[in-house]
Formats: structure tokens, sequence, C-alpha cells
């Protein structure tokens, strides 16, 4: 399954948090599996982003621009969380083939399957 459509499966599910203080607030109380980044965010959210994951061990994902608001249905959201759960793992997973490295609160780009 394409990434839009596990991460609209955690949002209906209500897996993945939306928006940045939310996303802060998930991190921070050490409820986050995982960190999600449109590419359009701010330098300031996704430094606030990076750094609450790096203290908290979380990883985070940069999505395509757009990505992220069309599989919620929120147009322009720019930060997301998802908690633990087998959704996450399979981000995750998908995460971790694209990149080959499964390091902790490293920023990497998840292209969208266009096909």
């Amino acid at each position: 399954m394409a990434v839009s459509g596990l991460l609209g499966l955690a949002f209906r599910a209500g897996k993945l948090v939306p928006g940045a203080q939310m996303t802060l607030t998930l991190i921070r109380d050490g409820k986050a599996a995982l960190a999600l980044l449109d590419e359009t965010a701010s330098a300031n959210t996704v430094k606030k982003v990076q750094n609450a994951c790096n203290h908290h061990r979380v990883q985070v994902m940069l999505l395509d621009e757009g990505v992220l608001g069309r599989a919620c249905g929120r147009p322009g959201m720019a930060a997301g969380a998802v908690k633990p759960c087998g959704l996450a793992d399979r981000l995750l997973a998908i995460h971790h083939e694209k990149t080959g490295r499964p390091e902790a609160a490293e920023i990497e780009t998840i292209m969208e399957d266009k096909g």
C-alpha cells in the first residue's frame, strides 16, 4: 500500500495526530512512534520537531509536498505524529526500505509512489 494510503488509514483510526503543536506534545509525552513532516513545513517547525525527536529518539519522515494533508483531508498540514501501532510499524518499514538506514531522528524523504 502507498504511504498516503497508510497515512489516511492511520488518521481515520485515530493513530495519526495532526498539526505541529499536537505532534510536539505527543513526542514530548513519549507517545509517538514516528513524526511526519511535509516538505513545505517552515524551518522553525522542522527545527522544533527534529529537536524534540532527537531528544526523545523518535524517527522523522519528510514527505513530498502535500502528501500528509491529502491523506488526512487537511490541505496544508505541515506536521503529524503516528502513535505506536501496526500502521506505524509499516510506515517505518517502508522508510527503512527506501533509505536503507534505520537510525532514529534523521530526516529522510519518502517519495510517493506515482504508479
